[in-house]
């Protein structure tokens, strides 16, 4: 049973209305157009006719009005013209009506003045203008409109009769339209009601029309792709998180219980405690962090930086580690680099990639950071000498905590590219990655031009 609540029955509704309403328009045009408007001229030209046969009854009376009406009787003028001139008393001067109202409270008229040549009758229709003259005589002047009148009660039968037809229709055609659409909503309703009570991983079937409904399905399936994923790497980071905080958790605990069984706990002990507690504190901090700039919940301000500023500032701060590692540390940073972002956003993730290579690089060896704009990007570089990482690797090095098996002995917490990752999904930035003699690095983000905000 439909409900009146329903879209399908209001849909149903909506079309009958339409029908409806499409038809009332046709005919209503049809009438205006063929009949009401040719009606109208027709009425201005006896008007102007009763107009001049009244001039030349005040000129001449009686005998010119008579011949004028004569005249006019016998002018070829597209419609028969009718006419009566009936004098003040009453007395019928001259007529080629069979009839007319003895008296009438109307301008208009409607006279049938149907013709009988060689017994047969031909139907006719007079449109007449009952008009005054000036010493109490009266004079009709009218023209046939039979074609008018069967048009206008052609009109009136067509809306009588096919109207309850169009109306019939119009709400079996919604209806079936409704119970096609109702069909598909239900079966969209079902497929989702029954991805609710199983797993992300169903989605709901196209019916293969490329219509409305098959955009919606396939949007519900991006949605449930969304989500699917969503879902994967919130898992995948529980259970990393689980594992990673296991080893410095149990390190902690023996520094603590050390340092409880001991009744003066050394400086180291206090040290390394406070060291693992501090690599507790950025590893929750950078999980947050990333895990914000994902799910879009931190307010997130974009405005116009200087990425030469940011980068220069990002190898300032590096060049005193690749002196200490003894790694030569090439720079070639051209100025005024502009992009639209977030300036500590875009410090860190240069800070997470000169890091990774300067850590992953034997002493020795050289990592190098270019900037130069391309086409409309900004296009930084970032290679070293280290081992790299193998392509099939690319992909994995981007998610949380995961790390190559060739760095595992370097330490690490396996969420700077992470980082970056999340940081380059707001800027519409990209990362690529190309393995060989080491690891180069292809950062690219949109450039803008300065002072465009």
């Amino acid at each position: 049973m439909v409900s009146i609540h329903s879209i399908t029955f209001r849909l149903t509704l909506l079309y009958s209305a339409y029908f409806c309403l499409v038809i009332i328009i046709s005919l209503g045009s049809y009438y205006y157009f063929y009949v009401e408007s040719p009606t109208n001229a027709l009425k201005d030209q006896l008007r102007q006719e009763a107009a001049e046969l009244s001039a030349v009854y005040e000129r001449g009376g009686v005998v010119a009005a008579t011949r004028a009406l004569d005249v006019r009787r016998h002018k070829e003028a597209g419609r028969d013209p009718f006419d009566a001139l009936i004098n003040g008393r009453g007395a019928v001067v001259s007529s080629n009506l069979p009839s007319w109202p003895a008296r009438s409270s109307q301008d208009w008229l409607r006279i049938e003045a149907d013709l009988h040549l060689d017994g047969q009758e031909e139907d006719r229709e007079a449109l007449v203008l009952d008009h005054q003259l000036g010493d109490g005589a009266r004079l009709l002047i009218g023209r046939n409109i039979e074609d008018l009148d069967d048009l206008e009660e052609q009109v009136a039968q067509a809306a009588t009769v096919f109207l309850p037809i169009a109306a019939t229709l119009a709400i079996v055609g919604g209806a079936l339209i409704s119970w096609s659409v109702g069909r598909r909503i239900e079966a969209l309703d079902s497929a989702v009601r029954r991805i609710m009570g199983s797993t992300l991983s169903d989605r709901i079937p196209l019916a293969g029309k490329n219509d409305d409904l098959d955009h919606l399905a396939a949007a519900v399936n991006a949605m449930l792709s969304r989500l699917e994923v969503a879902v994967d790497a919130l898992r995948r980071t529980s259970d990393s998180v689980a594992h990673e905080l296991r080893t410095p958790l149990a390190r902690l605990q023996s520094h603590l219980e050390e340092m409880a069984e001991s009744e003066s706990p050394s400086p180291d002990s206090i040290a390394r405690a406070l060291s693992e507690v501090e690599r507790l504190a950025i590893m929750f901090d950078t999980v947050l962090t990333v895990t914000q700039l994902e799910s879009g919940s931190g307010a997130m301000t974009l405005r116009e930086v200087d990425m030469s500023q940011i980068l220069t500032d990002a190898a300032d701060l590096y060049a005193g580690i690749a002196e200490e590692r003894d790694l030569r540390f090439d720079l070639r940073i051209d100025a005024g680099l502009h992009a639209r972002g977030s300036a500590e956003l875009l410090f860190r993730s240069a800070c997470n990639l000169l890091d990774n290579a300067m850590k992953y690089t034997p002493p020795g060896g050289a990592v190098a950071l270019e900037a130069h704009a391309a086409d409309r990007d900004i296009l930084i570089l970032i290679s070293d000498t280290g081992p790299g990482i193998s392509s099939e690797l690319h992909g994995l090095v981007l998610q949380r905590f995961y790390r190559a098996p060739s760095t595992a002995a370097v330490p690490g917490l396996g969420m700077g590219l992470a980082f970056v990752a999340a940081v380059n999904r707001i800027h519409d930035a990209s990362l690529t990655f190309t393995s060989g003699k080491g690891l180069r690095v292809e950062w690219r983000i949109p450039s803008i031009e300065p002072g465009s905000g």
